[in-house]
């Protein structure tokens, strides 16, 4: 997927779909499954730069977030997106007038054909444009618009906000379902203390991002990603009390898996809690807890296939 950043420039065919997309939940894949209908145009999303933080940024987002900026990228091109725009926040572009960020940024620079976007989109000066606006101009700059209403669930309506909720409750199948797919975690696979293994579970270790926002520390059925390849597991997020660590690690041990995977990309998917994290007395007894865990998580992982 092309990521492009500014206002300097020159597009061609766009079907686009604007919004936060801070969490990529079920109402927004509502917008993003409409854009990827036309497929005479190419599927793009317009967001605004200061709603994607990067992991090597020095500035924490105010609140948790569901995704990474790289993990908000793959999921967008998991999804067919090939474009992301990145629309800058400052002064200047808060001052625009809404009829010329359609006519000069949309129509112009994005040659926008369809757009689509919910019934609370605002933009512009005094945050005056929104949807109605967009389709009022319509005729007159030559594209369709589709608007759509928020989408609702049990727990109300659905947004980033209820899913982050969710996932720091621990209703892990509650926030999946919201988000139209597992909520996951990638990293580096980084060495750790080899406990595992010594024990014979070798485990992969990866640091999530620091403003992510995490499920509660404990033991969770998951399924491991890497190289296209994926390998049911069971994953401890916490600060491994039994052993001890300074900072927060998700610890994965694959059920049937020998390779050594450090320095490599991966992502964990989660789907089931199994139990809270725990201080075990010893290594005996965290080694006999751990090989009821793969066997607990085999058993819940055979009924998602």
């Amino acid at each position: 997927m092309e990521i492009l950043k500014g206002m300097d420039l020159k597009l061609e065919k766009s079907a686009v779909s604007l919004g936060k997309f801070d969490g990529i939940h079920l109402g927004h894949r509502l917008l993003l499954n409409e854009v990827l209908k036309h497929k005479e145009l190419i599927p793009t999303v317009f967001t605004f730069e200061t709603g994607i933080y990067k992991e090597n940024n020095n500035v924490m987002p105010p609140k948790k977030l569901i995704y990474s900026g790289k993990e908000k990228e793959m999921v967008l091109e998991d999804m067919g997106i090939k474009r992301a725009v990145l629309f800058p926040f400052n002064k200047e572009t808060k001052n625009m007038e809404p009829e010329n960020f359609i006519e000069k940024f949309l129509v112009e620079k994005m040659d926008a054909r369809f757009i689509c976007v919910g019934t609370d989109f605002c933009f512009g000066k005094d945050r005056r444009g929104n949807a109605g606006m967009l389709k009022a101009f319509s005729a007159r700059y030559g594209y369709t618009v589709k608007i759509f209403n928020k989408m609702a669930s049990e727990d109300g309506i659905i947004s980033s906000t209820l899913v982050r909720k969710k996932i720091e409750e621990g209703d892990i199948k509650s926030a999946n379902a919201l988000l139209g797919r597992n909520y996951f975690i990638e990293g580096t696979v980084v060495h750790g203390n080899a406990l595992g293994r010594r024990l014979g579970m070798p485990t992969a270790n990866i640091f999530p991002w620091e403003g992510k926002v995490l499920l509660p520390p404990g033991v969770y059925a998951s399924v491991l990603v890497f190289d296209g390849r994926r390998y049911p597991s069971v994953t401890n997020i916490g600060r491994k009390p039994t052993v001890g660590s300074d900072r927060t690690v998700v610890e994965t041990c694959i059920l049937d898996f020998e390779k050594d995977i450090y320095g490599s990309n991966i992502y964990v998917e989660f789907y089931e809690f199994l139990r809270p994290e725990k201080k075990f007395p010893d290594i005996v007894q965290l080694q006999t807890q751990m090989v009821r865990d793969k066997k607990r998580a085999a058993e819940i992982l055979r009924n998602y296939n």
